[in-house]
């Protein structure tokens, strides 16, 4: 079946100026999605142009390990290495947990169907059935 990877821009005020998704035929336990998630956002913020970045995510466990720079040595750690050293790249870089209904558009970009194994982006436009969910994660951030 695949996993995917979404992704969600923000302007400093909270507006969404770009969401994403990267649909892959792997399939990986929910904290290695995540990471690679995170490394997917982090390259595209680095295509925009972007040098200021708050990385969020609902995984604690990836959000600890990027804090502490802590890495294991499995894949999750591998995937952590590459997403540290993106990070350098920028001017500052926060790292922030999330709980899951706090990050309800990324989850349903990821989650963006068909399913058809391509990066796709929205720039100034959300797919239709996005709309609420960036609606409901407005509300959660006033």
């Amino acid at each position: 079946m695949g996993c995917g990877l979404g992704l969600v821009v923000r302007d400093n005020s909270g507006r969404v100026e770009r969401v994403g998704v990267q649909q892959v035929r792997d399939r990986w336990c929910p904290d290695i999605a995540e990471a690679k998630a995170a490394e997917f956002g982090l390259r595209t913020a680095l295509q925009m142009g972007l040098d200021n970045v708050v990385l969020e995510s609902d995984s604690s466990t990836l959000i600890t390990m990027l804090k502490s720079k802590s890495i294991p040595a499995n894949y999750l750690g591998r995937v952590g290495f590459e997403i540290l050293e993106i990070a350098k790249s920028f001017t500052c870089i926060r790292f922030s947990f999330v709980r899951r209904d706090g990050n309800c558009v990324a989850h349903g970009m990821a989650h963006l169907m068909p399913l058809d194994y391509s990066t796709r982006f929205w720039v100034g436009a959300i797919p239709e059935r996005i709309v609420p969910l960036v609606e409901t994660d407005v509300a959660l951030l006033t």
